[in-house]
């Protein structure tokens, strides 16, 4: 029960990686050829942070993504609709 405990925490840890990274990649994809400094002036994020964000440097807050896509003028679930089988991912949390 304990070893099994453990490979969850681990899976978790990787996997929470794994999506941020996926994330990242989905905000370059949105952001296209669009300069960082572009969009910060269109929300209340420096270019810095968005390119931290993009960059997968950061752990970000929820208004931050929520302000990355007011400067890409997207709905900030477009930032999160990631190629991730999380139905997959969940049963093998839990042991199924």
């Amino acid at each position: 029960m304990i070893l099994q405990i453990a490979e969850n925490l681990i899976m978790k840890d990787n996997k929470t990686e794994e999506i941020k990274a996926l994330i990242a990649r989905r905000l370059k994809d949105l952001k296209g050829d669009t300069p960082y400094n572009v969009i910060s002036e269109k929300c209340n994020t420096t270019s810095a942070r968005i390119s931290d964000v993009a960059n997968n440097n950061i752990d970000c807050q929820l208004t931050t993504l929520i302000d990355i896509a007011i400067g890409l003028r997207v709905s900030p679930a477009k930032l999160l609709d990631i190629d991730f089988n999380f139905e997959d991912y969940y049963r093998k949390l839990d042991g199924k």
